[in-house]
């Protein structure tokens, strides 16, 4: 026998309707504040959406029902396959998206620039029409890894609304550039072209189509940008923050080479906020990251450009090899990279052990010199000429510290703060290529995994390049 469902019957309670003579001010309460279930002052916007520099946004009208219309309930069995979805359910509108694209964003601390800057960003974002797609993809990808908003049907999930929503936008994208005569002097355009970077990350498993994001887009906006232009604000500031460390993981872990030196951009970013004619100094960097962003592009640069290539050595006379001029400055520049991540480890060490409680970008900052540890001694290991010489070595013992050293450290910052997860990567991608034993593995695709929970598909390529590197490994032991 089907299980039945009864319900009491409802009173209708009507409210008396305010008349000629009524003193009583009608007031519709904004969606925002209708969500929250607080008094709203009334007005477009109202005066706490304004305080709160949120979107302001009218509640959708109601349908209209018949009177005395009869109550539905929708039952579905536990062992259905497709469970439909009760049509009593609301559909959520933009504004919910909006307020978890706010949510995110405020647990993205890729500096401490961009966490104080947060109200301004929303303020940004907020003023520019251009941005409206975007952040409502970012929002509802966001609301459908964590459950908040149920899918109504296949077409209607959260996921199909972002990619519908970031089509939206590269198509107002693009229509903007081509109708605007110069659009690099546009802070809507290289906020669109950030954020478009990041919704990649968060939706597209290879990561590929990010790296056109940040190198064409938001990086070419930038290259363009005149330091005599009129200062940005404050919110785009520290977008010039976060796009530079976005860019020096970006470049490391794909191989390249930098676009935008982290060094270059706060120089950049000096000098628009500089009033015109000052001949101040730049005031001192608090961003204990800020070095280390340094040694990672000149990390990748070298192993991008400096290393030789396979051809190079065959080239060279076996027996010139060691006394190859060209080799032996390799070989030196390589020394003093090494030495400059030793001496910033020394430094780290040394500012560890004050009494005073660790910033979580220190503690990134020290996973990340781990990291370059690893990916800078272990480019030397690929050519033979280095045998007889001098070079960054690594000894089993110090690589076994590195690995547990990132992991220990990787997972703090994924449960505890509010770091981006996408920034650990590059680190844990490290941590797994040279992790030996079985229950070091593990640790490390626990890792990957809950940089996927925090949001970031991207982490899925990283898993399978390890695969196929710990499968090579098998191979060449047997």
């Amino acid at each position: 026998m089907a299980d039945k469902i009864c319900s009491r019957p409802t009173n209708n309670i009507t409210r008396r309707p305010a008349g000629p003579l009524d003193k009583r001010k009608i007031t519709t309460r904004c969606q925002p504040c209708a969500t929250r279930r607080v008094k709203c002052a009334g007005g477009h916007p109202c005066d706490r959406c304004l305080r709160l520099q949120k979107p302001c946004v009218p509640q959708p009208q109601p349908q209209p029902q018949l009177k005395h219309a009869p109550v539905r309930f929708v039952y579905t069995s536990s062992n259905a396959a497709h469970p439909s979805v009760p049509s009593q359910v609301p559909r959520p509108d933009g504004s919910i998206y909006l307020d978890h694209f706010a949510s995110f964003l405020q647990r993205c601390r890729f500096s401490d620039a961009f966490a104080a800057a947060h109200a301004d960003i929303i303020s940004v974002i907020g003023r520019y029409p251009l941005l409206l797609h975007i952040t409502m993809a970012i929002g509802a990808l966001e609301a459908g890894r964590t459950g908040a908003i149920r899918s109504f049907g296949a077409h209607e999930s959260p996921r199909q609304i972002a990619f519908r929503a970031c089509g939206r936008s590269l198509r107002s994208l693009r229509a903007t550039t081509v109708s605007t005569g110069d659009p690099v002097l546009r802070e809507d355009v290289l906020w669109c072209a950030f954020l478009h970077g990041l919704f990649e990350l968060m939706a597209e498993s290879s990561g590929d189509s990010f790296a056109p994001h940040v190198v064409f887009g938001t990086s070419r906006v930038l290259a363009l940008l005149e330091p005599t232009t009129s200062p940005l604000s404050l919110a785009t500031t520290s977008l010039i923050d976060a796009l530079g460390i976005l860019e020096s993981h970006r470049a490391i872990l794909y191989g390249d080479t930098a676009t935008l030196d982290p060094a270059r951009l706060a120089i950049h970013q000096s000098q628009l906020l500089r009033p015109r004619g000052s001949s101040q100094p730049d005031p001192p960097d608090p961003d204990p990251g800020r070095a280390i962003l340094g040694l990672m592009v000149q990390t990748t640069n070298f192993a991008k450009r400096q290393v030789p290539p396979r051809h190079l050595i065959e080239a060279i006379d076996p027996d010139r090899r060691p006394s190859d001029p060209r080799l032996d400055a390799r070989a030196r520049a390589g020394l003093a990279i090494r030495e400059a991540l030793l001496n910033w480890r020394d430094e780290a060490t040394t500012r560890l052990r004050r009494p005073r409680p660790i910033e979580p970008s220190t503690q990134l900052a020290v996973v990340l010199n781990h990291a370059l540890e690893l990916y800078h001694c272990m480019n030397f290991t690929f050519y033979p000429c280095w045998s007889t010489r001098s070079v960054p070595r690594l000894t089993q013992r110090e690589v076994d510290a590195n690995v547990a050293a990132i992991l220990h450290r990787s997972a703090w910052l994924l449960a505890d703060t509010d770091i981006p997860a996408v920034l650990l990567l590059f680190p844990v991608r490290m941590a797994g290529a040279h992790a030996s034993r079985q229950h070091a593995r593990e640790r490390v695709l626990d890792t990957i995994r809950m940089i996927r929970q925090k949001g970031f598909v991207v982490a899925d390529r990283i898993e399978v390049d390890l695969q196929e590197v710990w499968a090579s490994s098998r191979r060449q032991t047997f």
